[in-house]
């Protein structure tokens, strides 16, 4: 094997094999053998094209069913990442709805045991994060200005003792708050 593409195409068919039959060792005979019957399909097996009419057709019954079955969530959800899938661009391949995404949803097609009848939540993607902003925006706008910050500079200027009168401090009696007992019958009427 010479070139770049083959000796990629063998490492990848190795990783496959690996995957899927779950031996780690590339020495072992079941793995030679699983190799060997990978790499013939790779090299000698003519592939028929995928046809995009009928995964489209999958993908709308499907679609459907779950529209039937009252999942109208769930079916949105899948209309809307299939045709999104569909019309993002592939590495290493140019345009939108291409063989190559038709593949790759036949496949998920045919992998899935029964792709309407599946829990399903849509969890929301995780995007790039947008780099911190670690500018000092107080320093820049105070920049030139002279503000005296005192012996305390973290603490605010006012403070919950100076806010507050002496009287709210002291409990309230009976005889202030204007609430008199009336005595009940039996109870002698001095106080």
């Amino acid at each position: 094997m010479g070139s770049t593409f083959e000796k990629e195409t063998e490492k990848e068919t190795k990783r496959l094999v690996g995957r899927i039959s779950g031996i780690e060792d590339e020495e072992d005979q079941n793995f030679q053998r699983a190799l060997k019957f990978t790499w013939s399909n790779f090299k000698f097996h003519s592939f028929l094209d995928v046809d995009s009419h009928k995964v489209e057709r999958s993908i709308n019954g499907i679609y459907e069913k779950l529209m039937v079955h009252s999942d109208v969530s769930k079916a949105g959800s899948w209309r809307r990442l299939t045709a999104e899938f569909l019309n993002s661009p592939l590495p290493n391949t140019e345009g939108t709805k291409t063989d190559a995404h038709y593949g790759i949803l036949s496949l998920l097609l045919l992998l899935s045991g029964s792709p309407s009848n599946t829990e399903f939540t849509e969890r929301p993607r995780l995007r790039e994060a947008e780099p911190e902003d670690s500018f000092d925006w107080g320093k820049y706008l105070m920049e030139g200005e002279d503000v005296d910050v005192g012996p305390f500079p973290d603490t605010p200027e006012w403070s919950e003792d100076e806010s507050e009168d002496d009287d709210s401090q002291e409990p309230i009696s009976r005889e202030d708050s204007g609430i008199h007992q009336m005595p009940g019958p039996g109870w002698n009427n001095t106080w």
